[in-house]
C-alpha cells in the first residue's frame, strides 16, 4: 500500500506542486521516486495524480546565512541550533492523472493540503503508464526499483533514437544489453556499425543469429569510391581532367577487383596491381589532352596526387561483398556487426554512403525494412560543422531519418555529446525523437542546445547530469509513455552476453 509522506504546499498549479515532507522522512525519501497525489483529499479526491519528485529543498529560517540571528551566532561558537522550524520539501513533476485507459493530462489545479503517498514495489505504477497502445518492456528498470521494468511504445521505434553520454557513462553497454535486445523483441533486424571495432565487435560471436563482417570485405558503390578518392586526393588536386580519369577507371570497379584478385597472391599484391593500373590509366588519359597548358596542369596535379596516394590507401575499397549481398544475410541472421576498425575515416564514410544509398533506394521503392541501424560515434558521420564527405553523410542520415519513419528503419545514433564539437549536427539531431541521456560532458552543461535546455523544464539540472553514475540514463521522448523523463538503469547478469 502507498505510504503517506506529506502534503502539497501552496503555490501549486496543474503542472507543478511541492510536497512538504512529514517529520524525519527527509532521511528516507529521495529524488526520482514516484508518488501519488490524491488531489483534493484522501476521502473524495477530484483525481489521483502520478508524479515524480525532484529538486529537494531544506529550509531553516533560524539559519539564514544573509542576516544575523541568535541561532547563527550560537552555531558560530560550536552550539547546535534548533531544528524546530525546519521544513523539507520536493518539487513534484506530474506525469498525469490515473484513469482506466492509462495516464492522461492533468488539467485541474493541484490543491494545497492534498495528501502525497510514496509508491512501493507492489503498486507497480509503470503498468498504469503502459496502458494504451502496443507496449514492449525493456530489460531496464526505474532507478531504485528492480521490479519496475520500463515500458516502451513500439510504434515509435522507427522515429529514431539518440544515446548521449561522456566517455565511461555506459553508452555502449546500454546499447548492447538493453536497446539491441529490445529491437530484436520488436521484430527488427539489427545492423551495427562499430566505428573503432572495439565497442561492439568483440562482444558478439558468430552464431546462427549473429555474423561479424570486416569493413574491408565489403564493396563500395562507384559514387562512394569516387568520394573516397576525392577526399584522399584533396579534390583531385582541383583538376577536372584528373577527376574524369579516376571516374573512368572506377567504372565496373568490383569486377575489376575480382579479376585482379584471381591472379594476385595476396591483398598486398592486389592493391599494388590496382595502384599501377590507376596510375597508367590517368597518365594515358592526360596524354590525350590536346591543349598543352591543360595537359601540363593535369600532369602537375597527377604528380601531387600520387605523391600523396599510396597502394595501401586502396586496401579499404577492394572488398567484393556487395551491399545487396550484405543485407541478404538478414535472411537467416538477426544481427550483423560491421567491424570498421583499422581503416581511415574516408573509407568508413565511403562505406556508409554506399549502405545508406542502398537502404534509401529500397525505401523509396516502397519496401519496409524492419532494420535498426546502430551508428556508433555518430559525430564522425554528422558533425556540427561537416566538411568534405561528411556533408554527404550528414545529408544521407537526414534523408534516411525522414523516410525511415514510414518504412520501419530505426536509426540509433550514439555520441559523447549533444551539441558543438562533441555533438551531432543540429539538423540530424532534430530527427531523433527518443533520447537517453547519461552522464554528460561539461561542454553540454549549459547554453543553447545543451542538456540543460533539454531537461531543465522537467526539474533535472546540469549538476545532476554531470554526476550520474555509469549505467544510469534519463529516458525521454516519443518511445517513453511517460511525458516526464524517467531515470532508468539496468543490471548485467554474469554471463549475459549477446554472443
Amino acid at each position: 500500500m502507498p505510504k503517506l509522506i506529506g502534503r502539497v504546499a501552496d503555490g501549486s498549479t496543474e503542472t507543478f506542486a511541492r510536497v512538504i515532507l512529514l517529520k524525519d522522512l527527509e532521511r528516507s525519501i529521495f529524488a526520482e521516486e514516484l508518488v501519488l497525489i490524491k488531489n483534493g483529499g484522501e476521502k473524495d479526491p477530484l483525481n489521483q495524480i502520478l508524479g515524480v519528485i525532484r529538486e529537494g529543498l531544506g529550509k531553516n529560517e533560524f539559519l539564514n546565512h544573509t542576516s544575523y540571528r541568535p541561532d547563527v551566532a550560537y552555531m558560530k561558537y560550536g552550539g547546535e541550533p534548533s531544528g524546530a522550524r525546519e521544513v523539507y520539501s520536493f518539487i513534484i513533476k506530474p506525469i498525469g492523472i490515473i484513469t482506466e485507459n492509462g495516464i492522461e493530462l492533468n488539467r485541474a489545479i493541484i490543491q494545497p493540503r492534498s495528501p502525497v503517498y510514496l509508491l512501493e514495489e507492489n503498486d507497480k505504477p509503470l503498468e498504469w503508464i503502459a496502458k494504451g497502445g502496443e507496449i514492449l518492456w525493456m530489460d531496464a528498470y526505474l532507478e531504485g526499483h528492480e521490479e519496475w521494468n520500463i515500458p516502451v511504445r513500439k510504434e515509435f521505434i522507427p522515429y529514431h533514437v539518440a544515446v548521449y553520454g561522456s566517455t565511461g557513462s555506459g553508452k555502449s553497454f546500454f546499447t548492447r544489453y538493453i536497446l539491441i535486445p529490445l529491437y530484436i523483441k520488436a521484430g527488427y533486424k539489427v545492423l551495427i556499425l562499430d566505428w573503432s571495432g572495439t565497442d561492439y565487435a568483440p562482444y558478439f560471436q558468430n552464431s546462427k543469429d549473429i555474423e561479424k563482417i570486416n569493413i574491408m570485405d565489403i564493396a563500395l558503390d562507384e559514387e562512394s569510391i569516387l568520394s573516397y578518392f576525392e577526399d584522399k586526393t584533396y579534390n583531385f588536386a582541383k583538376n577536372d581532367n584528373v577527376k574524369n580519369g579516376f571516374d573512368e577507371f572506377i567504372e565496373g570497379w568490383v569486377e575489376r577487383v575480382k579479376n585482379v584478385r584471381k591472379s594476385a597472391k595476396n591483398d598486398q599484391e592486389l592493391v599494388k596491381v590496382l595502384y599501377k593500373q590507376i596510375k597508367e590509366h590517368i597518365q594515358n588519359s592526360i596524354s590525350g589532352i590536346e591543349r598543352k597548358d591543360w595537359r601540363s596542369s593535369a600532369e602537375r596535379a597527377m604528380r601531387r596526387i600520387f605523391r600523396r596516394l599510396k597502394p595501401s590507401d586502396l586496401q579499404p575499397i577492394v572488398g567484393i561483398i556487395t551491399i545487396e549481398e550484405l543485407l541478404k544475410k538478414f535472411d537467416n541472421k538477426k544481427i550483423l556487426v560491421i567491424d570498421m576498425g583499422g581503416v581511415l575515416t574516408e573509407a568508413k564514410l565511403g562505406f556508409f554512403l554506399s549502405l545508406s544509398k542502398y537502404l534509401y533506394d529500397l525505401m523509396e521503392a516502397g519496401n519496409n525494412l524492419n532494420i535498426a541501424l546502430i551508428i556508433d560515434e555518430a559525430p564522425q558521420y554528422a558533425p556540427w560543422d561537416p566538411k568534405g564527405i561528411q556533408i554527404e553523410t550528414s545529408e544521407m542520415i537526414k534523408n534516411l531519418a525522414a523516410l525511415g519513419r514510414k518504412r520501419m528503419l530505426n536509426l540509433t545514433l550514439i555520441a559523447q555529446g549533444i551539441k558543438g564539437e562533441i555533438g551531432i549536427n543540429a539538423a540530424v539531431r532534430r530527427n531523433l525523437n527518443t533520447q537517453f541521456f547519461g552522464r554528460i560532458h561539461p561542454l553540454d552543461a549549459g547554453g543553447e542546445g545543451g542538456a540543460s535546455e533539454w531537461l531543465s523544464p522537467y526539474g533535472i539540472t546540469p549538476d545532476q547530469m554531470l554526476q550520474l553514475k555509469p549505467g544510469k540514463f534519463y529516458f525521454t521522448g516519443a518511445m517513453n509513455p511517460s511525458p516526464i523523463p524517467l531515470l532508468i538503469t539496468y543490471k548485467i547478469l554474469k554471463g549475459n552476453d549477446n554472443g
